[in-house]
């Protein structure tokens, strides 16, 4: 990554602030159920301060800032997750629907653009964090106007998931509620058919 701050770094730190929003409603949902992870997440993995990044990032680290800020909101979603599955079980409803509804939200005001399938997958390229830019988690197999085929090359998030003693199956359910809500929300249909194999068709 440059050492100037470009388009990259806001489209990353970006991402992040998508997943830290999630987050924040996750903890409202812990508050409901006495649990306090907002204070357990900031004490373990550190505060977030949701300020304009070049008003915090370290100019002369850019890579490294990024990326500590990447696996502190890794680490608060599935703390936060694990913990209120670990509280009750049944939370695992609530939590999906917190997800769901950020994928549908997110997709209302993109409604005005008429999205294409690329448009569409776009959409979730620039508001799903995969890592770093440089970890490729994601392959894109065709893309067209009616028809994106992308499949999973690795898992970046299985790390935080297992140091934390988390299912990451639970975070792949949860990102495919994401997706079919904003997809279906835009008014195209996703398909899974197998564990990495992804698609959206008009």
């Amino acid at each position: 990554m440059s050492a100037f701050l470009g388009p990259i770094h806001y489209w990353l730190y970006n991402k992040i602030q998508q997943q830290q929003a999630i987050v924040d409603e996750l903890y409202a949902l812990g508050e409901k159920n006495a649990l306090s992870l907002e204070a357990e997440c900031n004490n373990l993995f550190g505060t977030f301060e949701n300020k304009p990044l070049e008003e915090m990032i370290d100019h002369g680290n850019i890579h490294g800032w990024l990326q500590e800020r990447v696996s502190q909101v890794e680490y608060k979603y599935a703390y936060c997750i694990t913990k209120l599955l670990e509280k009750d079980p049944q939370l695992k409803a609530s939590v999906t629907n917190i997800v769901a509804n950020n994928g549908t939200n997110l997709a209302i005001t993109m409604k005005e653009y008429s999205l294409d399938a690329a448009g569409v997958f776009k959409v979730i390229e620039d508001n799903l964090l995969d890592g770093m830019p440089c970890d490729h988690a994601n392959r894109v197999l065709k893309k067209s106007a009616d028809q994106v085929i992308w499949v999973r090359n690795l898992c970046v998030h299985s790390p935080y998931w297992e140091e934390l003693g988390g299912d990451i199956n639970i975070y792949y359910e949860l990102r495919d509620a994401w997706i079919s809500a904003l997809v279906k929300e835009l008014g195209f249909n996703f398909e899974k058919p197998d564990e990495i194999t992804y698609l959206i068709v008009a």
